[in-house]
């Protein structure tokens, strides 16, 4: 009996939601479907995340620690966390009950508050509905759950040992998002999630799926949001009963309703206007591009200024400290100089983190100006400077020295 076929039967007898692992076997296709039935999504046990320390480490933590370094970062200067066991039996039931009640299962997951008409709409426009959802959970348990966990809460069995951890959908934070700037509570936009799956992230494990249809890609898109909606809903309802702030007049019921119904209209309403970055205004012309790399590199580099970008990228990226971001996490400002981009590579993404910001890492969207009569466009000119900055032929030299230091030999090609 072959290895494969041992290791694919004890998958099916112990009902393992084990991804296909190609690296061991090629082509292999073990026969996962759907979720057991009687399989629920797990109530939060986790710590709650209410404050980030003020300190900074230099050093981030080791791999399989994720649990123990959230909940120590009470102990920090500034940090602040809430253990969710400390729910009442009775508030953790009711929420459990009414959580299975509008999003389901694993097997059968769902977006359904009742008697509502306009929460009906945006289920449509997100692409929720039962049949869509049924199918992403089946993908997403063949590809995802391994490291984005049963819930999204980035704590599968691969998750801990990662670095940087997988996103945690529950809080309702993403990094890389082109919604408009004016959306309040924006999220991201389906196309946003789209392109991760396609491309996946640069400088991260998580993986391109550019593989997948694209109807595969739209129905795990769909299932993220299912995932982000309802754990977004758990994490603010149980938030205010564990610090017992309460919930006022509301019961659980009402309350967990009255939220998810608050972030399926945010959702929607992110998905209805991009960030729409004015025409590029320069002539393509190295002339043009060096006046523009210029500019951008004396944006960047003014710590007064409305970018201030050198405020957190201290050395263009190269001596910066770890930072805790929204999940807790311990993040690094980009090295700028080393060409490594998460968010994307093409100008759009670049702009969009400019302009946008990447607010779960504490990194805001900079205020630029255009100045259309005289064709100068600062966010361009910063894209253009990012862009070049790991490449110091492309700069003009004067930068290159000041960036790199004095070449005191030519480089060869020069010569």
């Amino acid at each position: 009996m072959s290895s494969a076929f041992t290791f694919a039967r004890m998958v099916r007898v112990l009902g393992l939601a084990i991804p296909c692992m190609s690296v061991f076997f090629s082509g292999c296709d073990f026969g996962l479907e759907e979720y057991p039935a009687s399989l629920t999504y797990p109530m939060r046990s986790d710590p709650i995340v209410v404050q980030t320390p003020k300190e900074f480490p230099w050093d981030t933590f080791a791999p399989g620690q994720l649990e123990g370094h959230i909940a120590g970062l009470k102990k920090l200067e500034g940090g602040q966390t809430l253990d969710p066991n400390e729910l009442s039996s009775k508030d953790r039931n009711e929420l459990e009950k009414v959580l299975l009640k509008f999003f389901g299962t694993p097997s059968q997951p769902k977006v359904k508050f009742p008697e509502d008409t306009n929460a009906d709409k945006a289920v449509a426009a997100l692409h929720l509905d039962d049949k869509s959802l049924a199918r992403g959970s089946i993908l997403y348990r063949r590809h995802c759950m391994h490291c984005h966990g049963v819930s999204g809460d980035g704590r599968g069995p691969t998750g801990p040992w990662v670095n940087p951890t997988p996103r945690d959908y529950r809080q309702g934070y993403f990094k890389f998002i082109s919604t408009k700037t004016s959306v309040n509570d924006r999220k991201p936009r389906r196309d946003d999630l789209h392109r991760i799956l396609d491309r996946g992230i640069e400088g991260t494990s998580m993986p391109s799926f550019v593989l997948l249809d694209e109807a595969q890609k739209d129905d795990l898109v769909s299932y993220i949001i299912h995932l982000s909606l309802r754990g977004e809903t758990e994490y603010q309802t149980m938030s205010p009963l564990v610090n017992k702030a309460g919930i006022g007049d509301y019961t659980v019921t009402e309350k967990a309703e009255q939220l998810g119904k608050l972030y399926l209209e945010a959702w929607a309403e992110s998905n209805k206007e991009s960030i729409e970055p004015e025409a590029y205004p320069y002539p393509d012309t190295k002339e043009a591009l060096q006046a523009s790399i210029r500019r951008g590199y004396q944006e960047f580099t003014n710590a007064q200024g409305a970018a201030s970008c050198i405020g957190c990228h201290t050395d263009f990226g190269r001596q910066v400290p770890f930072r805790y971001d929204f999940w807790g996490t311990l993040v690094r400002p980009a090295n700028l100089t080393a060409g490594v981009y998460r968010g994307g590579r093409r100008p759009l993404d670049l702009y969009n983190r400019i302009r946008g910001g990447i607010r779960p890492s504490n990194m805001p969207g900079a205020d630029l100006k255009v100045d259309k009569v005289n064709k100068i466009d600062q966010y361009w000119d910063v894209v253009n400077f990012v862009q070049a900055l790991p490449y110091p032929q492309m700069l003009p030299k004067d930068i290159t020295d000041a960036i790199y230091g004095k070449r005191s030999v030519e480089s060869k090609d020069a010569k």
